[in-house]
């Protein structure tokens, strides 16, 4: 399952993969940004992906124990900066709900 992240919640992310909307800020180390500050990549970007500096991208990030890897960055319009915020806070929302119900479940 492909998580969701902003630039907070993913300085703690060790494993698995996940979706950022932020801006690109630099490009030599990549640091992005959103709403909730900067994050600098530990990984390169996409080899052959064209990317301006102050843009907006979804960016796919996979993490395994060892590394963590930027597999596609797709440039969207800023004006779907507040959507993407938006859903964000609906995955997350929904997410707390599902392990609450898991929680009454296995507690009684």
């Amino acid at each position: 399952m492909c998580e969701r992240d902003d630039c907070t919640s993913i300085a703690n992310r060790r494993i698995g993969q996940t979706i950022i909307c932020a801006y690109l800020v630099e490009t030599t180390p990549p640091v992005i940004k959103d709403h909730t500050g900067t994050h600098t990549l530990q990984c390169s970007l996409p080899s052959g992906s064209m990317h301006e500096k102050n843009d907006l991208y979804l960016f796919h990030l996979i993490f395994d124990p060892n590394q963590m890897r930027c597999t596609r960055m797709t440039p969207i319009p800023s004006v779907l900066y507040p959507v993407y915020r938006k859903i964000l806070e609906e995955y997350r929302m929904t997410r707390m709900e599902a392990l609450q119900a898991m929680n009454k479940v296995r507690n009684g």
